[in-house]
């Protein structure tokens, strides 16, 4: 049986993945995380009712400095549109990519200060445009809260995370 912590650790890394990019447009930047240690509470549903997990996550500046590069290098190789647009203390990113011969169109919406606390909703359909027939649609809907937790992430390295059983994972 596969662990729960496999399963939701990848979403930690793409969740900031998302957030973390930035555009060609100069003044339309996101928040970068607050080093230290971050509480995450993440549910996805794919249309078989939410999955969630709580994990903990060590996070330093240089990490947040490698996942905006990794994230803006990425985007520009998969996606046709990457829409960045900040207003009233949120920020929407709209985006239109090709992912393993897969074709995902998602609309991220971000909100707090990424210093003490934030939220990340995703909301994407994922579909196979090389199929014309009986092609499989997936819409995913993610939501991730964070909460820091503090500046000592104790025994745990930068980029690891820990899930509620104990289970570790290295995230970047």
């Amino acid at each position: 049986m596969r662990s729960t912590a496999l399963l939701f650790a990848p979403l930690a890394f793409l969740a900031f993945s998302v957030s973390s990019a930035s555009s060609d447009d100069a003044k339309a930047t996101l928040p970068e995380r607050k080093a230290g240690l971050w509480e995450l509470k993440t549910v996805m549903d794919e249309g078989n009712g939410p999955h969630d997990q709580t994990m903990k996550l060590c996070i330093d500046g240089q990490m947040e400095k490698n996942t905006v590069s990794a994230s803006v290098l990425e985007h520009k190789a998969n996606c046709s549109s990457y829409d960045i647009k900040s207003a009233g203390g949120s920020t929407e990113v709209n985006s239109d990519c090709l992912y393993n011969g897969r074709k995902v169109m998602s609309t991220t919406t971000m909100s707090g200060d990424f210093k003490s606390a934030f939220e990340i909703k995703i909301q994407s359909t994922t579909t196979e445009p090389e199929q014309k027939t009986q092609s499989v649609v997936v819409k995913r809907t993610i939501t991730q809260l964070g909460k820091y937790v503090g500046e000592s992430c104790g025994d745990l390295k930068a980029g690891e995370a820990e899930a509620a059983d104990g289970t570790r994972i290295l995230v970047q």
